[in-house]
């Protein structure tokens, strides 16, 4: 009997088996999966280990599974504090650098003229180095907490205000008419149709930002910091810990 010859009923009832066949075959690719990640993660521990113990450059560049728990154990507290700083300082730079990303494409949007004006000055800053600024922050503002939220904001703020921008224009020309035929303000504009079709802009541009934030704070550490994990990574790079 040929397909086109089956019944509607007979049709769905295949289908509906289909559906439930392809759904434990995705379970079971599921769990093979889950079992050859586990199996090629405990190989890598056990490789690593091998190599640092056997090989003395090994264990000077990677050190080895077993020395990084003992002295993530010995060393608790301090880490718990330094993550505890950086986390503070990513947080708070991605507050302001989203508040001022938001605030400025906001002045933009009632203002056009000034994203033609801005977007260049964020393209082209990101030209320069940005981590070779972390000394002058350290100097200007000292080895506190506002010269780590400065340097979190100079980096994150980028991806927020221009992934926000990529957003608006994508925005279809048709949306827009329509706000037009209707005279809307343009506060409706930003309220109802800007800034709501533009979240996957922004949500993406935030994602990016929040890495680049803890990069920034981590990085801004590496220059001078009372505490946080850029500290402890470069003081623990200078006594080779943990190599000991």
């Amino acid at each position: 009997m040929s397909p086109s010859t089956l019944s509607p009923k007979t049709k769905s009832s295949n289908g509906y088996f289909a559906d439930k066949i392809s759904s434990s075959e995705r379970n079971k690719l599921k769990l093979q999966l889950a079992l050859f990640y586990s199996i090629a993660f405990i190989a890598l521990l056990a490789l690593w280990q091998f190599a640092g113990e056997k090989y003395l450059m090994g264990r000077l560049l990677i050190s080895t599974p077993s020395k990084i728990y003992s002295y993530a154990c010995t060393e608790r507290a301090n880490l718990l504090a330094a993550t505890f700083e950086t986390s503070i300082e990513s947080l708070l730079g991605l507050i302001v650098a989203t508040l001022i990303g938001f605030g400025l494409m906001i002045v933009c949007l009632y203002f056009p003229g000034l994203l033609n004006l801005i977007l260049p000055g964020m393209v082209i800053s990101q030209v320069i180095p940005l981590i070779s600024l972390a000394p002058f922050f350290i100097m200007a503002l000292g080895f506190g907490l506002s010269s780590k939220v400065a340097m979190v904001v100079l980096i994150s703020i980028f991806p927020i205000f221009v992934n926000f921008a990529q957003g608006v224009k994508m925005i279809p020309a048709s949306a827009i008419d329509l706000f037009k035929i209707h005279k809307a303000s343009r506060t409706m504009f930003v309220q109802y149709l800007y800034v709501p079709m533009s979240l996957p802009n922004i949500f993406a541009g935030l994602k990016i930002a929040s890495t680049l934030a803890v990069i920034g704070a981590i990085v801004a550490e590496f220059t001078g910091a009372d505490q946080g994990l850029g500290k402890n990574l470069y003081l623990a790079c200078k006594k080779l810990q943990p190599f000991s």
